[in-house]
């Protein structure tokens, strides 16, 4: 029997109250429970069967929840910008008009009547544009320290510090140099100096939307008749139709997201070796970034057709290491090859992909996986971590001898990606 994957609450939906096939996991359960709808109320899920039969559960020992089949991801809805919260939401929409230290979103993820959120800008992290206009390059859009940072889509910089949104844009005060108004039709990118603060802790929901919208609510939220209601821990009060729900997450429950905690070391070789003697100083360095809670060629982690919504996306050969404090029973994940390169025209080197993927414990081996390829369906993983200080997560190139069936294959397609990796208490 193939071991028992505690993954997020996942839970992706079709339009209307009634979703058609769902299967539910619950954190040690034996088997999965197959239902036609549920709900969210009071800290606990309910799951009605397709015989009738009413099953509950706390929330905070719910792991995983999805349709099925697997739905595609829909097409996402052209907003022109996505402002990021310090409590890490995300609304999509058109930025208007907001009293002063304020940020104002019409978002069409949000009950109609109910669509504009009014955001205090101590309450936000970024605003970028996401669509609408040609962007500038990401590595040209950075935050300056102590202070705020907006950016024009001729790529200049402006820095000083935010003072409102009115009709025309964006109001920043530079000081000595006096305001700047940046309008919202040239707006590429705004970065507020706001200090994180604690961590917000206890169990918190996690909902994704249709147009890429995603909202933190606190525990106590609700998901009934066909409506989504609860309030984010800054405070702000979310409502939405349950047909824009693509998935539901958990957070501080009887495990931790792996992607939400820092690295204690990164270690990555570049994509082509390094020769030796003097051509090394000039040589290009090709090492690609870990991306968090996406492919490694930043889009939405897909394995065998299957969309997740947490994971981290590496290429060969890369090394991530977590410091532990010995309070995790084990570490649980899926791990494969990104669907992204099976798409038409994906790289130039032919086959499909191929990595191991290894984890070890305190310095030693505890898992390995067999050659994983793109198109097929991910490995699970499930190794103890009784006692354990620190945990590392590797993918390796798999030489050509060792391929299976003689096949070749390019190291170009060699998208790896822990999905949905857990510790678990």
């Amino acid at each position: 029997m193939p071991p028992r994957i505690p993954l997020l609450f996942l839970l992706c939906v079709c339009p209307g109250p009634v979703f058609a096939d769902v299967l539910v996991t619950r954190l040690d359960a034996p088997k999965p429970i197959r239902g036609i709808s549920l709900e969210v109320q009071r800290g606990r899920l309910s799951i009605q069967t397709a015989s009738g039969k009413l099953v509950e559960m706390p929330t905070s020992e719910v792991v995983a929840a999805l349709a099925l089949p697997a739905p595609k991801p829909p097409a996402a809805k052209r907003h022109p910008f996505e402002v990021t919260l310090l409590d890490g939401s995300r609304v999509r929409g058109e930025l208007i008009e907001a009293p002063v230290d304020h940020v104002r979103v019409r978002s069409s993820a949000l009950t109609a009547g109910r669509d504009t959120l009014t955001i205090p800008i101590e309450s936000v992290l970024e605003i970028r544009r996401i669509a609408g206009a040609e962007i500038p390059g990401a590595s040209r859009l950075v935050r300056v320290a102590d202070s705020d940072a907006a950016y024009r889509l001729d790529g200049s910089r402006i820095a000083g510090t935010l003072e409102s949104f009115d009709k025309e844009g964006a109001n920043v005060d530079r000081g000595d140099l006096g305001a700047r108004t940046i309008p919202y039709d040239q707006l590429a990118a705004l970065f507020i100096d706001n200090d994180a603060g604690k961590p917000t802790t206890g169990l918190l929901g996690v909902i994704h939307m249709d147009d890429g919208s995603a909202f933190v609510l606190q525990k106590d939220f609700r998901i009934a008749k066909g409506a989504i209601a609860g309030k984010t821990p800054s405070g702000l009060e979310i409502q939405a139709p349950t047909q824009q729900l693509v998935a539901l997450g958990f957070r501080g429950g009887q495990f931790e997201h792996l992607s939400d905690r820092e690295p204690l070391r990164v270690e990555r070789k570049p994509f082509f070796p390094v020769p030796e003697g003097p051509a090394s100083g000039v040589m290009l360095d090709f090492v690609c970034p870990v991306r968090i809670d996406r492919s490694p060629d930043n889009r939405p982690i897909t394995l065998n057709g299957q969309r997740f919504f947490r994971g981290i996306g590496v290429r060969p050969t890369t090394t991530l290491e977590w410091k532990l404090d010995g309070t995790f029973r084990r570490f649980e994940a899926l791990c494969g090859i990104d669907d992204e390169v099976m798409g038409p025209g994906y790289g130039r080197g032919g086959g499909t992909g191929s990595v191991v993927f290894v984890v070890e414990v305190d310095g030693k081996e505890a898992w390995r996986s067999t050659v994983a390829r793109g198109g097929e369906k991910p490995q699970p993983v499930a190794v103890s971590l009784e006692g354990a200080r620190k945990l590392a997560l590797k993918v390796i190139v798999v030489p050509a001898g060792e391929l299976p069936d003689d096949r070749t294959d390019s190291t170009e397609l060699d998208n790896a990606v822990w999905a949905r990796p857990l510790l678990v208490r």
